[in-house]
């Protein structure tokens, strides 16, 4: 913010759900769509639109993350700007359009768990690439440092049609473990603009490692 930069957080905030100190329109956002928690319905959500309670109006969430955060864009495309966008997929509770998951459920590979949990991520995926084509509309893909990742392993456990466990590259381990398969995840870094594209690093980076990094 104080070198110009509007701000703008999208998404999930689970920081601070209960202290209105920890806030993130007290904590650096000028404009906020998001709950506060770990976990929220993706039907029946109630979401703080800056400082205004807004319930649910039928959208699934990932859909309304990805229209707020398109608008976000476009609201601001002349100025410089910083969105963060956390998608809560694919998290608990497991819900995702019925069309999104079907696919995945006829092959017969996946439970029901898994078929759902990939639907959500199909879904989130789609919201991702309207961002990036939203991006290139406003002539700012080329100059614009997109940054994907996650913030942890994906989820095993349960039984029958509800048990989650699938492909994690060969990793030992899960979320809810300091082995591979629970805290190593990859991140991908777009910026035409600035950096050669095709480029593979395999360096050991943290979270915190980025704000300074980008800077």
């Amino acid at each position: 913010r104080q070198a110009g930069y509007v701000t703008g957080l999208v998404g999930k905030w689970h920081l601070g759900a209960f202290d209105m100190r920890y806030h993130p329109r007290r904590r650096g956002f000028d404009e906020t769509v998001c709950f506060r928690g770990g976990m929220h319905d993706y039907y029946q959500w109630r979401l703080e639109f800056n400082d205004t309670v807004v319930r649910t109006d039928g959208r699934y969430l990932t859909d309304v993350w990805t229209e707020e955060a398109v608008r976000f864009i476009e609201r601001h495309r002349t100025e410089p700007f910083f969105l963060h966008v956390t998608y809560n997929a694919p998290h608990t509770p497991l819900q995702a359009p019925d069309d999104e998951v079907r696919p995945f459920l006829e092959t017969g590979k996946f439970t029901q768990a898994v078929s759902t949990l990939y639907g959500m991520l199909h879904r989130m995926d789609s919201g991702v690439a309207r961002l990036l084509e939203t991006l290139q509309a406003c002539g700012l893909a080329d100059n614009t440092i997109v940054l994907f990742t996650s913030d942890n392993g994906p989820q095993f456990g349960g039984s029958g049609e509800n048990r989650l466990d699938r492909f994690n590259c060969q990793l030992h381990g899960a979320k809810g473990s300091v082995y591979e398969g629970g805290i190593r995840v990859p991140m991908i870094l777009r910026w035409p603009a600035g950096l050669d594209g095709r480029r593979e690093v395999n360096g050991m980076i943290h979270f915190s490692d980025w704000f300074p990094t980008i800077l």
